[in-house]
């Protein structure tokens, strides 16, 4: 399928215009998971951003077929993948492509014990720690400690760009800004309007134009550290939600950004526990690529 920019289609949004071309067939929010999973060709250039803004004369092609190829994500609960379990408290390292508080995992989780209930979320394509209890008191005296921030959380991002400073931190107010396909956007907003958040990060390794950092979430903001690395000028590589312009050329088709460790006084237990998350694969595999 091919098109040709009119005038009167100028100015319009990639996923927008193939919105138009294609009818009530799909989705908006389908179309755009399909050029950031798949592509789409502008000008016989591979385009990732459903975003893109579109001029008059831009030629517009989509393979055949492309929109029923989004990779699916097949979750099967591993007992292999539980980090840490006792009567109270279960950790589990969760894969990409799976919403922690979406029905897949909860109902998978279910099979293998009714009584877990989620204590915290991560987003979709986010790695790693994730926790849940059983037990009404001892849920309470966990939320009690991310309140009083007694969990401490290290996650692995990996940023485009090399920040000017070893490290730092962005204090500030998020908020949601708008709704975009079904997505919420999140941002800084004056302190009235928004809930207080906190990151400190520190770099852990540097490659030409990217990095590796440590990111150390005080507050537990929606898409918090996210938010933050896009306004230090270095958002998350394959973070397209939140990452207009990158300098680094690798394509992630996931944000890599990986709930790496955690650690807190055990309610029950009394005593200090810390749990650390494999860093995944494809993780991994982008490290070596840029860094």
């Amino acid at each position: 399928m091919q098109w040709m920019v009119e005038t009167a289609e100028s100015g319009q949004k990639l996923v927008n215009f193939l919105k138009g071309k294609l009818g009530s067939r799909y989705s908006a929010r389908q179309i755009k998971s399909s050029i950031e999973y798949n592509g789409c060709y502008v000008n016989h250039h591979l385009e990732h951003f459903a975003s893109t803004v579109l001029a008059k004369g831009d030629k517009v092609s989509l393979p055949a077929g492309i929109l029923e190829n989004k990779p699916l994500v097949s979750f099967q609960f591993l007992l292999s993948q539980i980090i840490y379990e006792d009567k109270e408290l279960l950790i589990y390292n969760k894969p990409a492509g799976v919403t922690s508080d979406g029905q897949v995992l909860i109902e998978a989780l279910k099979a293998y014990n009714m009584r877990w209930e989620l204590l915290h979320r991560l987003d979709r394509d986010t790695t790693g720690l994730l926790m849940f209890t059983q037990g009404k008191a001892f849920r309470e005296k966990m939320v009690a400690a991310f309140k009083k921030q007694e969990i401490d959380k290290v996650y692995l991002a990996l940023i485009d760009g090399v920040p000017r400073q070893e490290s730092g931190s962005i204090n500030n107010y998020l908020g949601k800004l708008h709704d975009y396909l079904g997505q919420s956007l999140w941002g800084a907003v004056p302190s009235a309007e928004g809930h207080h958040a906190l990151t400190a990060w520190k770099v852990q390794k540097k490659g030409p134009k990217a990095s590796l950092v440590h990111c150390y979430p005080r507050t537990g903001r929606t898409h918090q550290i996210r938010v933050h690395m896009s306004e230090m000028g270095h958002p998350i590589l394959g973070d397209r939600q939140y990452g207009k312009l990158f300098h680094c050329s690798y394509y992630s088709p996931r944000c890599l950004l990986h709930a790496y460790e955690l650690s807190f006084i055990h309610p029950t237990l009394l005593r200090k526990m810390h749990f650390q998350a494999p860093i995944p694969l494809d993780f991994q595999q982008a490290m070596a690529q840029v860094l």
